[in-house]
Order: structure tokens, then sequence, then C-alpha cells
């Protein structure tokens, strides 16, 4: 039987999802046990990543004339849209099509007549789709409201998130001589990030570090305001490394996005048992459970006194029940639910709808 995830996202590897995609390479480079007897799994990839994820695959190039012509395309059994805006069809309509939708904050980021075409644009990818899964609860209960899911079964996987604290670290400053607080993630107007500045000003001994694409107008329009508050920084996009590091040596996560699918940096942070402080706003507080913190709202004193009380709390028994949590969210649970559905379609059995993430 054969199989094809599309991994075509990974034409921008420092997104959210391009990381997810890369995660799911690596998996299969790691793990050739997964595949299950008699299935063959192809990676539609770049073509900078053919053959980055070793030879327990195969590669087929996200070619831009498969976008508009699909009928070129090889034909497989099963096809795994890991996000739910690729470009990419399967060429068959025979082809059992897997979506996972991660979440449909479009509606808050589009206007008019452009989040109509977003709208129909994933109407048709659901009406495609012979299975729906969705990465938290809140992503499917938004993605309710806005598109109708028919009768198909529906599945809640929540994200692997590989464990982190494994691999060299690498510093992305030369020096740094006060605590610092981290924020991670590409830098965008949903993530709110410019409510942190003036909580800064009330908590002069630490600093800010921001990291992540800052190519986003909104990354502009912050870079400018960081002038009149100088314990923040933007670090931009950093590498993998680095990025251990930072989660290793910051005194805690600053998460106040206004639109979450799921929210990796939250999972990660905790499996460094980090403290994480994030917006009560869409998936975060599913994600987050009972061992964030919250800002109940943005306001400067708010958002720095509840940041000072969650660092008087915080204690090494929360840091490892944090961990602990984290764990729940391994890479390996995801691929098991995963293959799952995986091979369950390939017997022609039915995929009743249920929820598979960690509780």
């Amino acid at each position: 039987m054969k199989i094809l995830v599309d991994l075509s996202i990974l034409r921008h590897p420092f997104c959210g999802l391009g990381q997810i995609a890369l995660s799911y390479g690596r998996w299969y480079a790691l793990h050739p046990e997964t595949i299950a007897p008699g299935c063959e799994v192809t990676l539609l990839v770049p073509k900078d990543f053919l053959g980055a994820f070793g030879h327990n695959v195969t590669y087929l190039e996200a070619k831009n004339i498969y976008r508009f012509l699909p009928g070129l395309m090889p034909r497989f059994d099963l096809w795994h849209s890991i996000h739910q805006l690729s470009p990419f069809r399967p060429s068959s309509p025979a082809t059992r099509r897997l979506l996972t939708i991660h979440d449909v904050n479009f509606i808050y980021e589009k206007q008019g007549a452009k989040r109509q075409r977003y709208i129909r644009r994933l109407q048709r990818e659901v009406d495609s789709a012979a299975d729906l899964c969705f990465i938290s609860r809140f992503a499917q209960e938004d993605t309710a409201r806005h598109i109708d899911l028919r009768t198909k079964p529906r599945h809640i996987i929540y994200n692997g998130v590989p464990d982190l604290t494994q691999g060299p670290l690498e510093a992305p400053l030369s020096s740094l001589s006060s605590p610092f607080f981290l924020s991670i993630g590409v830098v965008k107007a949903k993530k709110n990030l410019h409510t942190l500045l003036p909580m800064m000003d009330l908590l002069p001994h630490y600093r800010l570090l921001i990291a992540g694409n800052d190519s986003d107008p909104y990354a502009q329009s912050l870079r400018q305001q960081l002038a009149q508050h100088p314990n923040a920084s933007m670090l931009g996009t950093v590498s993998d490394n680095q990025r251990r590091w930072l989660y290793a040596n910051c005194s805690a996560l600053l998460f106040p996005s206004l639109a979450e699918g799921f929210g990796l940096p939250v999972i990660e942070a905790m499996q460094w048992g980090r403290p994480v402080f994030c917006s009560r706003h869409t998936s975060l507080p599913e994600i987050g459970s009972s061992h964030a913190y919250y800002f109940n709202d943005f306001s400067p004193l708010h958002m720095a006194e509840t940041v000072k009380q969650g660092l008087a709390d915080f204690n090494s028994d929360h840091a490892e029940s944090e961990k602990h949590y984290a764990a729940t969210f391994s890479f390996q649970t995801h691929m098991q639910h995963y293959w799952q559905l995986y091979t369950n379609a390939l017997k022609g059995q039915p995929n009743p709808a249920q929820g598979l993430g960690p509780v």
C-alpha cells in the first residue's frame, strides 16, 4: 500500500508548520519500524529536502506543475495532508485523504472577500477528505463554527512535540548579563507581543528576548518600539541549537498570543521545566492546562504582577510536574495515533470519530 505524507510546507522550515513537517521527516529517518509491513511511505517535499530523511522512505518533489496539473502526480492509496491549506492534491479521487486542520486563524486575520476565499477553500478541502483530524479540541470547535464538517469522522490528535532537551546548545548572543524571559514564534500581530514591552518597564532586572521569523510588517513596527524599551531585544530566526539554549537558560516563557490552534512553545518550555505565562485565548488554556500561569488582561501592571507572583510560586515540584505533562505530547504517541488511522483506512475499516490526544 502506498501512503503519501505531504511535507511541502518545508519550503518554510522555520514557521510552526515547517517545524512540524521537519519532525515528521526526522521521525521516519530514525524510526523505520513505524512503517507497517507492506506499506511504502512517500514524502512530498521541496527539492532541497529530497533524500534529507534517509532511505526508509521514498521522495516526491513538490513541483509547481503538480499544483496545477495534479493528474500528473503518481497515484497513492492514502494521502495525509498534515495541514489544511496545502496547494497539492491527490491525482485520483479513489485516494483516501486524511486532512489535519490546525486552525482557522484566517477568520480573525483576513477580512471581506479574502476571508470568504479562505473559507471556500477550506470547505473544499473538508469536502474532499475522508477523515478530519484536529490538533486540539479548540481547533475542532472553532473550525465547526465556520466550516460545515459534514458527517466526516473527526479525530483529535495533539501535535507531537519532539524532545528539545536532547542535543547541543548554542548561545545566540555573545554576552547576556541579566536573567531573561523568552518569547518565541513567528512575529505577527496575532502573537500580541507588543503588550510585553510596557510590562518589561516594570521588570527592569529582566531582559526580554523575542525569537522567530521577523519579516512580517508587525515585526518592523515592534522593532521601532524597542527604542523605548531598552531591556527588550529581537533575535530573528534562531537555529535548533540556539532554540534549545534559549529554553535551557530563560527564566520563563512569555506567550500572550491571541490565536493558536495548539501553541508548541508552551510544551517546549515545559519540557525544560520553565514557568510558562500565556493568554487565556483560543487553545492555550487547553494545552497549558493547570501547569501554566495566565494573563487575565494585558495591562502592564497586571501582566507584571502575574509574572512576579508566578515566579515566586514556581518550584522544583512544579517543574517536575511540567516535564511529566509535556512528555504526554511525545511524537511517538502522535505517530502511533496516526498510524492507527492509516492502517484502518488501508484495510477499508471505518475510523469512528474519537479523541486520541493526551488528557
